[in-house]
């Protein structure tokens, strides 16, 4: 509903730029502050983060056997985000804009770097669209677009894990999943990572 309603309002106001010349002026000036905060956020979001996962650990009563299965787990995650993240997004990336992925992959590295240390799409977005904006040369009123969308409903990596954290857990339980229930978890936790929020969780 958001984005179809910012959406529709963005379309409506490029029509009447006069009319929405204050609207815009506001806009802007919210999109920046929100961006200052965004990276203030992003300087003890780590402190946050350690506190989570420490009391995490704290709670395993086998900590060897755990580390071990956590280790597939990681192993098996990890292969897949680099399949997809090394060989079907260039493709994808070359047989439609015909531009060399390895220059724009380098290009985004801040953004690749803020990403890896935030885990948040959204944290990330700001430099994320510098990236795009001002070193691979994108139209902004494209980049404003869709990638505001894309960290919200474009979690390539984030539906990978789930699928395989489903079926970790069920390992670890010791359910066993025939065929039919292994495509049903991998469809839902494709459709969860399209509803998540773009935050650490």
């Amino acid at each position: 509903a958001v984005v179809s309603t910012q959406s529709t309002g963005g379309v409506i106001m490029s029509l009447h730029p006069q009319e929405s010349a204050p609207l815009m002026k506001v806009i802007k000036a919210i999109n920046d502050l929100t961006m200052r905060l965004v990276y203030i956020i992003l300087w003890y979001s780590p402190i946050g983060i350690f506190f989570l996962i420490a009391g995490q650990f704290a709670g395993i009563e086998d900590f060897a056997e755990m580390i071990k299965q956590l280790g597939l787990l990681s192993a098996t995650v990890l292969g897949g985000v680099a399949i997809h993240f090394f060989i079907i997004l260039p493709t994808i990336f070359f047989a439609f804009s015909r531009r060399n992925p390895v220059k724009y992959y380098y290009n985004m590295l801040p953004a690749l770097a803020t990403a890896f240390g935030t885990s948040s799409s959204a944290a990330t977005m700001p430099v994320t669209l510098n990236c795009v904006e001002e070193k691979n040369d994108i139209d902004p009123r494209i980049a404003r677009f869709v990638i505001p969308v894309g960290a919200t409903i474009n979690m390539d990596g984030a539906a990978l894990y789930e699928a395989m954290a489903c079926l970790f857990v069920a390992q670890v339980k010791g359910v066993s999943l025939n065929f039919g229930q292994i495509i049903v978890t991998v469809l839902t936790a494709t459709l969860a990572a399209i509803g998540a929020a773009g935050i650490p969780s």
